[in-house]
């Protein structure tokens, strides 16, 4: 039986009059890829945050490894560690270089000899493809490049489970390729991953479980074949297809309120 990693019970949260989360819950086990998909402003990014603790849930209760996750009785930074987090816009610090952007937890935080993290560090670029870029600044990389070392800063810290906030949104539609295949590589490796995607060709080929999203809920879950080619819910097929449509239109899903 697998290991389960993560657990996640009746999350809500609210903003003002505004309830984004409306009890969701969900698991994920070691090794296991879960893409969430749906509609923009329905929680997604703020089911992950809330997971980081980057934001504190109304209520709800979440697990890491059967521990609970409390504030103010859990150590956050600890937690932190444990739970890699990727952003849409990279997050990275224009005045260091992408191998000093990745090892910098490393010694902050870790507090790892300032050699060793400059290794691992070279080791995790090296992994994303790249081991040439090392001593290039954020303004010296392309969008694809730059989500690719955010990656590998998250990687450097070991952690037990990759969260993955729409990371090919913000790239140019040319560079969104080279940062999905380091994710299906990681996905391949074993890596436990949860990530919040309208790249559907990744749910399809990356995913175990793919998990719908809607109006603060989970509408359906299940996996890439019942999800595309078998929903029970039409409002799942209507997204599916729609999403399709502008892939293949070319046009940006965001121009259309997805």
């Amino acid at each position: 039986m697998a290991k389960q990693i993560l657990r996640i019970e009746n999350l809500r949260k609210k903003y003002g009059d505004t309830e984004v989360l409306k009890g969701v819950s969900l698991t994920v086990e070691e090794g296991e890829v879960v893409v969430i998909i749906g509609p923009s402003g329905t929680g997604k990014s703020t089911l992950l945050r809330c997971i980081n603790h980057l934001t504190t849930a109304d209520s709800g209760d979440i697990y890491l490894e059967n521990q609970k996750i409390e504030r103010g009785k859990t150590d956050l930074n600890k937690v932190r560690q444990q739970i890699g987090m990727v952003f849409q816009d990279f997050n990275l610090f224009n005045h260091l270089t992408a191998i000093q952007n990745v090892s910098i937890g490393l010694v902050k935080v870790k507090k790892m000899d300032k050699k060793k993290a400059m290794e691992k560090a070279y080791k995790e670029l090296a992994r994303v493809g790249l081991e040439d870029k090392i001593n290039h600044y954020p303004a010296e990389l392309s969008g694809g490049q730059k989500q690719r070392v955010a990656i590998a800063r998250a990687l450097a810290m070991d952690p037990k489970i990759m969260l993955f906030d729409e990371p090919t949104s913000a790239l140019d539609p040319e560079l969104i390729g080279e940062v999905l295949a380091v994710m299906k590589d990681l996905a391949m490796a074993g890596m436990t991953m949860i990530v919040v995607s309208h790249e559907l060709g990744f749910a399809r080929d990356a995913a175990d479980r793919i998990v719908f999203l809607e109006n603060g809920v989970v509408s359906e879950i299940g996996t890439p074949e019942k999800i595309f080619y078998n929903p029970e819910k039409q409002r799942t097929k209507e997204f599916i297809s729609k999403i399709t449509q502008l892939h293949t239109s070319g046009n940006n899903q965001e121009s259309a309120g997805l």
